[in-house]
């Protein structure tokens, strides 16, 4: 509970750690500076940029937590040369923030009109196909980052026929397949290339599909033991997520489970289900469903003994079983 005007003003200057660290990720600040330190000078001509106001955003990026200063030299803490730096994977997460602040910042029109401000997965794919790429790619490093370790779920894995809906670039396919799955993912065409170069080599059936189109997702029906079904819920409707699931359970075998991984509107900490919702609003016009919206939603696509699985907050993962097995 906010009780005091500094919390409240703590909350309302948020935006500006972030637009820093965005800015100078943008700048190429990180992909220059190494540990040794370099005088504010020479990186601006470097960088070709204003030497006050570099020095003044290299300040503020000490007091953040990602420079040392020595003087007026300025150098990359350790995390910041690993994450940040050339090759440094994190700096595909600051990049996916930046984009959205900017639809975070007509959050008014999306309260007051019922609609996502960013355009349909579907039309971004044709439109800028490179930054769609490069989201998926930041979905890939959060998700190796703080993912549920689903590959350790015995009903997906050793020997299982597992379908991963919707997969982008396949890091739970990876996963599953060097644990002794036979994974097939599939998603747009476009996403089913790019996950065929990222999984060469790992025994993972790719297939483009439309899933919303396909009545099996893509597969022939009930060929595949289980069906994961990872962060795609949260971008639909209530109505158009128990469609998918129904083209879900068809791919699955009679007795064959789904999981479904998410975050729920109503998990912790503090407001983080609650925000990931409004998120869900502005970029998808989708929804943080809540944990018995979710249940719901399973049953109402045709699947039984319906569970969460024990992870804690904000992982949401659920299993259901669809019917008719022995």
């Amino acid at each position: 509970m906010i009780d005091n005007d500094w919390e409240l003003i703590d909350l309302v200057t948020g935006y500006q750690p972030a637009a820093a660290i965005t800015t100078a990720h943008r700048l190429g600040v990180f992909s220059v500076l190494g540990r040794a330190p370099t005088p504010v000078g020479d990186l601006a001509a470097e960088l070709e940029v204003d030497r006050s106001n570099l020095a003044a955003l290299l300040e503020a990026l000490v007091g953040i937590g990602l420079l040392e200063r020595d003087g007026a030299r300025y150098a990359a803490t350790p995390y910041t040369v690993d994450r940040l730096g050339p090759g440094g994977e994190m700096g595909l997460v600051v990049a996916k923030e930046a984009v959205f602040a900017g639809a975070w910042s007509r959050l008014d029109e999306v309260v007051t009109a019922g609609r996502p401000v960013m355009e349909p997965w579907r039309s971004q794919l044709d439109t800028n196909p490179e930054q769609a790429r490069a989201f998926l790619e930041a979905l890939d490093v959060l998700a190796r980052i703080g993912g549920p370790p689903l590959h350790e779920l015995d009903d997906l894995t050793p020997g299982k026929q597992v379908l991963d809906v919707g997969g982008g670039l396949g890091t739970y396919a990876c996963l599953l397949a060097e644990a002794g799955s036979y994974v097939t993912l599939v998603d747009y065409p476009l996403v089913a290339g790019w996950a065929s170069e990222e999984l060469e080599g790992t025994g993972v059936e790719v297939v483009g599909v439309d899933l919303f189109e396909h009545p099996s997702c893509g597969v022939p029906p009930g060929s595949m033991d289980a069906a994961l079904v990872s962060h795609l819920i949260h971008d639909l409707t209530e109505e158009r997520a128990v469609g998918l699931l129904r083209r879900v359970r068809s791919a699955i075998t009679p007795g064959g489970l789904v999981v479904v991984n998410d975050f729920a509107g109503d998990s912790g900490p503090g407001a983080f289900g609650a925000l990931f919702d409004v998120m869900m609003r502005v970029e998808t016009g989708g929804a943080a469903h809540s944990r018995a919206t979710l249940e719901s939603m399973l049953a109402g696509a045709g699947f039984e003994r319906i569970r969460r699985v024990p992870y804690d907050d904000p992982l949401a993962v659920y299993t259901g079983v669809r019917p008719g097995g022995g």
